[in-house]
């Protein structure tokens, strides 16, 4: 949690045993891009301290945004000698309307490396927790053994589900910096992020929303193209709330 005033909203979650709210952690509150990610380094790296304690054998950092999709394959756990794997992850194509929740409604998916991405495309990463491993968004450092790609499972990224959600995200973001941690060394790569934020930041100030529009129309896919896609295996569909919403009620 950013702000421990606000633990009440997450009492329903903490009834059920396997879920822990921590206080959160890092030296930075602003909502860019970079702010974001100094706290989830920091964060992270509290988690990996809490499951050394607590004799906890692997972790993964994921978003609010993303679902670890593995069939109930947890075969990657117990291979010998591996410390760190990666996921590939998928995207998700937004949606014609505002979705009430985008983990059922968005079921189309670009397939890494073989599509566009509006954001990362590098996968995320389970480290074998260990005295001396240090956090990373994507990948972890200090870890013993040895690091595996893998196909399955994948990561579900549900990035921007539609044009509403894409206009909240970027106005949270507010006009930040061409590069991570403002350091020139390190530019942004994702040519989306940009052109997203200068499109944005244009509506607001001219009160002319039809650019900012036209571009996202452009990543969203009609049916013909959609289909057409599928046979490329460019897309693919997952649902991986179907089985949860399918199963009868105690």
């Amino acid at each position: 949690m950013d702000d421990p005033g606000q633990r009440q909203m997450f009492d329903q979650f903490t009834e059920y045993d396997r879920v822990l709210i921590l206080e959160g952690t890092g030296d930075r509150s602003d909502m860019t891009p970079s702010g974001v990610m100094n706290r989830q380094l920091a964060n992270t790296q509290t988690a990996i301290s809490y499951a050394l304690d607590n004799q906890i054998s692997w972790l993964i950092h994921m978003d609010s945004d993303e679902i670890f999709y593995d069939e109930g394959d947890h075969t990657w756990q117990s291979w010998d000698n591996v410390g760190q794997v990666t996921f590939t992850n998928h995207e998700a194509v937004p949606v014609d309307h505002q979705p009430t929740d985008r983990f059922v409604e968005c079921t189309l998916f670009r397939v890494n490396g073989r599509a566009e991405f509006m954001a990362y495309g590098n996968g995320k990463s389970a480290v074998r927790v260990a005295p001396g491993v240090t956090a990373g968004i994507h990948a972890f450092a200090g870890y013993p053994g040895e690091h595996r790609a893998v196909a399955h499972p994948a990561i579900l990224h549900y990035p921007n589900p539609s044009f509403e959600s894409w206009v909240a995200k970027f106005a949270n973001y507010g006009k930040f910096s061409n590069f991570w941690w403002d350091n020139p060394g390190n530019p942004i790569g994702l040519e989306f992020m940009l052109r997203s934020r200068d499109l944005l930041l244009a509506a607001r100030d001219t009160g002319s929303w039809s650019e900012a529009r036209d571009y996202f129309a452009t990543w969203c896919i009609d049916s013909a193209t959609r289909e057409r896609l599928l046979q490329a295996e460019a897309l693919r569909r997952y649902d991986p709330m179907a089985e949860i919403l399918e199963r009868p009620k105690n």
